[in-house]
């Protein structure tokens, strides 16, 4: 199907566990009968806009990005992804069995109640390309009124860095993807954090491929993550991340989020 390797990129992990694209990688690879070449950026959670992404030069094939991103990506002219077209479902029984998680305000004790407090106060985020880590909350505070530019935001790199620094007192609260704050909590049960608002809900990160991809190469990598679940290693690394499986997809969560967007902007 392919002569070369095929090129996979996540700009999830830490956060995501590295151990669930490693066992994806693997299982894409058998499916495809081809070599796949999995690589990390922890810089950010996807292309910005205006800036260089590793589509359109063939460097990446599919990637796994923040929905933001692709919001970016694919309000240009000749885009250069599309939707994969299979997104995971997340454990957390708020995502009612569908692709779609949210954006926990978690504070740790004596933080503040309700959004309404969080003027005035220093609140961690991972990067500002994450949806459940900065938009999220950003849009949330637009539509009830309240002064987005009196919130000190704190970019911190990763949720699992939020968690630290809010856990060290440096913040006041922290803004986490609900799939990492669920697996927080599943494996952290005695931990002295909770979250005050659920913001969402939200389309989950897409996995997108390059525009020019062929057609073939692209239903095959949508037919091996729909069938990952299936896999020991996958359904393994799936867990413990506190994803159940793969679902089809397609853009309409995606344009929503699009315009909610561009409204609070």
């Amino acid at each position: 199907m392919l002569d070369r390797p095929l090129h996979l990129r996540t700009f999830l992990s830490p956060s995501i566990p590295a151990s669930l694209f490693e066992a994806l990688a693997g299982h894409i690879g058998r499916s495809l009968g081809c070599e796949v070449v999995l690589s990390f950026d922890e810089t950010r959670s996807g292309p910005r806009p205006g800036e260089p992404e590793p589509f359109s030069t063939a460097e990446v094939d599919v990637a796994f990005v923040c929905a933001t991103s692709w919001v970016w990506l694919t309000a240009v002219p000749d885009p250069p992804i599309g939707l994969v077209g299979a997104a995971w479902v997340p454990i957390d029984p708020r995502s009612e069995d569908q692709p779609v998680y949210f954006g926990d305000v978690v504070i740790g004790p004596g933080g503040p109640t309700s959004l309404t407090d969080l003027p005035g106060r220093r609140i961690a985020y991972n990067d500002d390309v994450s949806l459940s880590g900065y938009h999220s909350l950003r849009l949330a505070l637009v539509q009830q009124g309240i002064d987005v530019d009196a919130v000190d935001f704190v970019r911190s790199g990763s949720h699992l860095r939020s968690l630290a620094l809010l856990q060290r007192g440096e913040v006041d609260a922290a803004a986490i993807d609900s799939t990492v704050w669920h697996r927080v909590c599943h494996e952290q049960p005695s931990l002295d954090l909770a979250a005050i608002a659920a913001l969402g809900p939200h389309p989950v990160q897409p996995a997108v491929a390059r525009t020019d991809l062929p057609a073939a190469v692209r239903a095959a990598v949508r037919g091996a993550l729909l069938t990952a679940h299936r896999d020991a290693d996958v359904a393994a690394a799936l867990s413990h991340a506190r994803l159940r499986r793969f679902v089809p997809t397609d853009d309409t969560r995606y344009r929503t989020l699009a315009d909610e967007l561009s409204r609070s902007a």
